[in-house]
């Protein structure tokens, strides 16, 4: 019964901890992601990931996906020149990343996407292993008692 036990107890702690782990690696991916395309509520978009993680990846793949599209202002609406500093529409100042930090953006929030492939991939063996070596022991057992 002890050997079962600890197999249910590092099936499910080691795992949740794991999962836990790449909520985070998946938030600082969408937050290095939201930085790459000058969003002003980074922070907001990471937490919510970490939170929904489903949600997160789509918004990843669609954003890994798509076509760079013109920016718009947040306050406005209005259509933003590359790289300008304020909305030409209301003057609003906009966060303007210089090259170097944009290129950092992008290397960490796709080395972070890879880095919460690999965490789920681990979860997922974590899990599938206890439950495979439980039901070869109860096999055995019950071949030995029949």
């Amino acid at each position: 019964m002890n050997f079962a036990f600890g197999f249910l107890v590092i099936g499910i702690i080691i795992p949740a901890v794991l999962a836990v782990g790449s909520g985070v690696l998946l938030g600082f991916s969408v937050y290095y992601d939201a930085m790459y395309r000058r969003n002003e509520n980074a922070v907001m978009w990471a937490v919510l990931s970490g939170f929904f993680q489903l949600a997160a990846l789509i918004y990843l793949i669609l954003h890994f996906v798509e076509k760079h599209k013109p920016m718009r202002c947040i306050q406005c609406g209005e259509f933003l020149v590359p790289d300008s500093r304020f909305c030409m529409r209301c003057g609003r100042q906009l966060f303007v990343p210089a090259p170097e930090q944009l290129q950092m953006y992008d290397k960490r929030r796709r080395l972070f996407f890879w880095l919460w492939i690999a965490s789920i991939a681990l979860v997922i063996v974590v899990i599938i292993i206890p439950i495979i070596l439980l039901a070869v022991r109860y096999f055995i057992s019950y071949v030995n008692i029949s």
